[in-house]
């Protein structure tokens, strides 16, 4: 037989229960309580009708027939006395006792001769009324009434003034008190019902009414709990519940995909037009993805700018790749907030069960790897691949390391040279910054720099890599060394709008003035908001700071942009110059850019330079400075300070030829340059 769970009592019936239990208790207390007074009462009465009774008899003669025996004459005159008060109902039974205790008088004949010890008459011979419950009878009642004990009161009796002869005993029935005692109780039920009745009414509806209000808010405390306040779309925890059931319930051969998505430089639009209208585009674009997916599909806002899609059926990858489409589609259509039409773009990473892993976490880490791969790459979307693990979960924890790293000083700075062609003289070093990590040994820049940049330690990573480079600028200085320093800045510290009181203040604590400090800029992060780029740049360069824009060539920098913005060197980036010897169209848009530059005002520098052919072609073509391994690896400072002076010995600060060496002119050592780099 099947045992079904009792069901547990509901909120009301448990409070009704813990209401109705303590007043069912007050209202027992209360009868008892009656019954006490009523049954008090009855035995003050009783003692007063049995003295009255006594006083009406002739208590003289009552204490000379308790004294003396008991004549015929005496006890028919008791008898007449007696006959009236009994017959009445009020009295059932009568007796006269001498102090002895032996009955001498009783209405009921069969009790004379009987010798009592009972207490109360003990009390009643010492001169002080008694009364109480008398045992009950031996006989069998007749009546439920007779069945009572009923109430015996014991009145001293006197012949004179003196001690009392003897004590009367009056025997009263019960039933009219326990008439009486019923009656009210009947009664004080009657009203402490009726009371409770009426309570219990106005109190189960207040319990039902609370509740339900109760079930209401647990169940929107629920539904709060799993939604995002802002979108109403599944929040991350109700994401992971779905993904799981989907991965739970998904057949042998099936397949599901999660799809990461962030939304590109969403933060430039907090920061310029307010977290009100950011909070707008977000729930714009919930609304917008909603759509793109079909029935049994979810999309969950898992906090910020991110949002994730789970599809639990998927028949190929081709089919999700195409749902990333849709999705890019629908975010096409401009934006409108704060009075602004806005385009949105978003890098959406792509992870498919069993393929990238079988379990939600995994998919999650394996989506979010191809996203960041997909924004490094502009690619709008990407599928996980192996060989995009420079944004693994390992790469990720690094970020949340940094804190700690640079507090330590773990963050160090690299040197390597550059030099002027036309001279050999070195006029600057580039830095970059390595991290000496107590587990996993010296890690590059490329391991933990691109996974930063996309948080917000880039802007400590960057403030520390400057006053780090300044600093060894101005131990330089007073080395005797006349060095200056740049800095590379990433598009989110480029237009942060406070960046340039930071440096001046910067500035003004390590002592270095600002014709030492040259900040170096890639096109992409001018193009991503040239007006606010150039505010920055501006302020930079009227405090007296130099500006380069790092690999030329490879983004998208316009003639207007080099002509308006307050730059004064470019970059040639290596991908050019390492592949002039192999392809001479390398070399042509080498010298394309060198003579650029120089028709605008400027001067170029080409990095990447290994052999010294290259060198030589560099120097034909007229750039004006090299920087690469043909005249060093990145060095620590006590190395770099080594090999500038090896190579001032050596050469003169003049970099040789292989067929001659020491041909060319011995230059003196002109100001040195250093290139610091975060990245």
């Amino acid at each position: 037989m099947n045992l079904r769970r009792l069901r547990e009592p509901s909120f009301t019936v448990k409070v009704g229960m813990m209401t109705l239990v303590p007043l069912i208790l007050l209202a027992v207390v209360l009868g008892k309580s009656l019954g006490d007074g009523i049954r008090a009462r009855a035995l003050d009465n009783a003692e007063g009708q049995a003295a009255l009774i006594a006083r009406t008899t002739d208590e003289g003669r009552l204490g000379r027939a308790a004294d003396g025996a008991t004549s015929p004459v005496v006890r028919r005159r008791l008898d007449r006395a007696f006959r009236r008060t009994i017959a009445t109902g009020e009295v059932s039974g009568v007796q006269l006792l001498n102090r002895r205790g032996r009955v001498v008088y009783a209405s009921d004949p069969a009790l004379e001769g009987s010798v009592s010890r009972a207490p109360r008459l003990l009390g009643a011979l010492k001169g002080e009324p008694a009364s109480g419950t008398a045992p009950a009878p031996e006989k069998p009642a007749k009546h439920a009434s007779e069945a009572a004990e009923p109430i015996e009161v014991y009145t001293p009796v006197r012949t004179g003034s003196g001690a009392p002869a003897g004590a009367l005993r009056v025997e009263i029935p019960a039933a009219p008190v326990e008439a009486a005692i019923s009656s009210e109780g009947r009664r004080l039920y009657a009203i402490l019902f009726a009371g409770l009745a009426l309570l219990c009414l106005g109190l189960l509806r207040t319990v039902k009414a609370a509740s339900s209000r109760l079930r209401d808010q647990a169940a929107e405390n629920e539904h709060q709990a799993q939604r995002d306040a802002l979108t109403g779309l599944p929040n991350r925890a109700l994401f992971n519940r779905l993904l799981d059931q989907a991965l739970a319930s998904c057949p042998r051969n099936g397949q599901v995909a999660v799809l990461l998505m962030d939304l590109d430089r969403f933060k430039e639009i907090n920061d310029t037009l307010g977290h009100y209208n950011g909070d707008l585009v977000l729930e714009r674009v919930g609304e917008r993805l909603r759509t793109v997916l079909r029935e049994g599909d979810s999309v969950a806002r898992l906090g910020g700018d991110e949002f994730a899609m789970l599809l639990p059926e998927v028949s190929a990858s081709e089919s999700v790749v195409n749902t990333a489409a849709r999705v890019h589609r629908a975010l096409e259509e401009p934006f409108t907030a704060g009075g602004l039409t806005l385009k949105i773009e978003a890098s959406i990473g792509i992870a498919l069960y069993p393929e990238h892993g079988e379990k939600g976490g995994t998919l999650l880490r394996s989506a979010d790897v191809a996203m960041y791969a997909a924004k490094k790459a502009h690619t709008g979307h990407a599928v996980y691949a192996p060989d995009q693990q420079q944004y693994s979960p390992a790469r990720l924890g690094l970020v949340g390391q940094l804190p700690r790293a640079i507090e330590q000083g773990e963050l160090v700075l690299h040197y390597q040279p550059k030099a002027r062609f036309s001279t050999g003289a070195i006029e600057g070093v580039e830095a970059l910054v390595r991290w000496d990590h107590p587990q996993r040994g010296l890690l590059l820049p490329d391991e933990f720099i691109p996974v930063t940049e996309h948080t917000q330690m880039i802007r400590p990573l960057t403030i520390h890599v400057l006053e780090t480079a300044l600093a060894q600028v101005r131990a330089w200085e007073k080395m005797g060394l006349d060095l200056s320093v740049a800095v590379n800045l990433s598009t989110q510290i480029l237009l942060d709008l406070c960046l340039p009181d930071e440096i001046e203040q910067m500035l003004s604590r390590v002592g270095a003035p600002p014709e030492k400090l040259v900040v170096e800029i890639t096109e992409s992060a001018i193009v991503y908001d040239p007006r606010r780029a150039q505010t920055v740049l501006q302020s930079l360069h009227d405090m007296g700071l130099r500006i380069m824009i790092d690999d030329f060539g490879t983004g998208y920098s316009s003639l207007v942009s080099l002509k308006q913005l307050p730059v004064s060197a470019i970059k040639i980036d290596r991908s050019f110059v390492m592949g002039m010897e192999a392809d001479e169209s390398d070399a042509a848009l080498v010298k394309s850019t060198a003579q650029l530059g120089h028709n605008l005002g400027l001067e170029v520098v080409a990095e990447g330079v290994e052999t010294p052919a290259v060198w030589n072609r560099l120097e034909e073509l007229g750039c004006d400075f090299a920087q690469g391994y043909y005249l060093s690896k990145p060095l620590a400072d006590e190395q770099f300070l080594r090999w500038l002076t090896a190579y001032r010995e050596m050469f003169g600060g003049v970099v040789p030829t292989v067929a001659d060496p020491l041909a060319r002119p011995r230059p003196r050592l002109a100001g040195v340059g250093v290139r610091a780099s975060a990245a």
